[in-house]
């Protein structure tokens, strides 16, 4: 009797014994078909805890209809799983052989548009992009794509009563054939009515300029979207809901008895506040300790000026800035900039102070953004001072138009991991117009961002410049080029590379090429 408690107990040991690792080995097949082999295999799954050999091997039966769930959504309907659990102590090892067998070719392949959207050309894309094919291997994601894909198609269009009348895929497995089913009836097409923006803090014939849609266009829920997104963008309000209630459409009937239901949009708009203060402080290579303060009047008037000013002090450059902007045309992207500022910067071994006044049209052009501009700048300036209240011996009176063309293209604008920049700028003045001198400066600068390996990231800069001048001298520190810095080239100081003077002070150049790969 002794005996044979002992020999239960060391049974119901056995059956109790902890495993710390379970090797599962999958052979046979490739990826995807292993990758998903072993999402579905229960006895593959992380597990915190050691798992109890009673568990482990329940686990093991589970897995040829694990397997089997695993392979039939990529066609294989009938594989062949040869199964083997080992023990080394308390680590196991699973080895699933799997030979997946025939593929289920696409037998009959039925998928149909009808109805009133059945040609409508986003539609007959998804169609001819279709990766299910008659005589082909039946991949149930490819199904699933395009079902959702064309349902989803359809209610962007406007096509908002669209459903299947048929969808399915029947599967015989013996055969390794199946068919496929689907068909799409779009129904009416739907039509934008109304556009009700409700709003208490802008004139609603500016507020209207957001807005591309106009009543009796065909319903689209992308531009429902870049209306939401063209109002978030703005200063002028923190949230933006739009709803388009069906229970309110309105049917217009034609001379010919046809239906046009049109659905009208309601935009809830809130307010952002109207001032917003910014305090900001950091420390730079090039700049030392900095602090800068700002000021945000985000709509002076109903039409929606605006007005900010900042304050920026560090070790190289103190500035005070004030724009007033006025919102024109495209007011979702085009705006007219009055500016002022007061500055006093070291540039190489110059200390200048200016006043600067500007003028200054921003708007989109077909490849990014451009600007056109006039400034008047009063500088005063000299070499070798290091005294920031020294008076300053030279000035220079300057009146100048550019213009400045940028693009610009991203996969990602917060972490690019594809891209280039590219920004050209061309302004000059003349003595028979205010300037203290004629000259004409251009400059370029481009970079890119380029995908190096899994994580890595190739990025190159390149800056090109050129001025034109009678009288060099006669230039300021600003119309000058200097470059050194986290920025330019690392390694200098800030702004400490240029032509020198016979004192051998930084002057600033006449030309600039800089370039940084890393």
């Amino acid at each position: 009797m002794t005996r044979l408690v002992a020999g239960l107990g060391l049974a119901f040991y056995i059956a109790g014994a902890a495993a710390d690792e379970v090797d599962v080995d999958i052979q046979g097949v490739d990826d995807p078909l292993r990758d998903n082999v072993r999402v579905f295999l229960s006895i593959a799954a992380e597990h915190d805890k050691p798992w109890s050999e009673r568990r482990v091997r329940r686990l093991h039966a589970r897995a040829p209809g694990e397997i089997e769930a695993a392979l039939q959504p990529y066609g294989y309907y009938r594989p062949e799983i040869e199964s083997e659990l080992t023990a080394d102590g308390e680590d196991w090892q699973a080895v699933y052989t799997i030979a997946p067998g025939p593929p289920t070719l696409i037998d009959t392949l039925d998928v149909r548009i009808t109805g009133e959207g059945a040609e409508q050309p986003a539609l007959r894309k998804l169609l001819d992009k279709n990766r299910l094919k008659q005589g082909k291997r039946l991949v149930h994601s490819d199904y699933k794509a395009l079902k959702s894909g064309l349902l989803s198609t359809a209610y962007d269009a406007g096509y908002l009563d669209a459903t299947y009348k048929k969808a399915r895929i029947r599967v015989r497995p013996e055969a390794a054939r199946a068919d496929v089913i689907l068909v799409l009836a779009t129904g009416e097409r739907y039509y934008f009515g109304d556009i009700d923006i409700r709003q208490q803090i802008l004139d609603d014939d500016f507020i209207r300029k957001y807005v591309k849609i106009r009543p009796g266009e065909p319903f689209d829920t992308k531009r429902l979207t870049d209306l939401q997104l063209a109002l978030s963008d703005t200063d002028y309000f923190s949230q933006v809901e739009i709803e388009a209630e069906r229970d309110q459409v309105v049917t217009d009937i034609d001379t010919a008895g046809k239906s046009t239901p049109r659905l009208p949009v309601i935009v809830r708009a809130t307010p952002r506040k109207p001032q917003k203060y910014t305090v900001s402080g950091g420390y730079g290579t090039d700049t030392g300790p900095r602090v800068g303060l700002g000021v945000e009047l985000r709509r002076l008037n109903r039409r929606g000026h605006q007005f900010r000013t900042d304050l920026r002090v560090s070790a190289v450059e103190q500035a005070l800035a004030s724009r007033y902007i006025i919102p024109i045309d495209d007011v979702a992207r085009d705006r007219l900039t009055f500016g002022a500022t007061i500055r006093q910067a070291e540039r190489g071994d110059a200390l200048s102070r200016a006043g600067v006044l500007s003028v200054a049209r921003e708007d989109g052009w077909a490849y990014g953004r451009r600007r056109f501009y006039v400034t008047l700048e009063r500088e005063m300036f000299d070499f070798g001072v290091d005294d920031f209240t020294a008076d300053l011996d030279r000035s220079a009176d300057l009146l100048y138009p550019g213009a400045t063309l940028t693009f610009q293209r991203a996969d990602s604008t917060l972490r690019t991991r594809k891209g280039v920049s590219l920004s050209a700028d061309l302004h000059g003045g003349s003595e028979s117009l205010v300037s203290s001198t004629d000259f004409i400066q251009t400059t370029l600068t481009g970079r890119s961002v380029l995908p190096l390996g899994a994580k890595g990231r190739l990025l190159t800069r390149a800056e090109i410049g050129a001025t034109e001048t009678d009288d060099f001298s006669a230039l300021p520190p600003s119309q000058r080029f200097f470059t050194g810095g986290d920025r330019s080239v690392r390694g200098y100081g800030y702004q400490e590379l240029s032509p020198e003077n016979g004192d051998g002070d930084d002057i600033g150049g006449r030309y600039l090429a800089v370039a940084s790969i890393e």
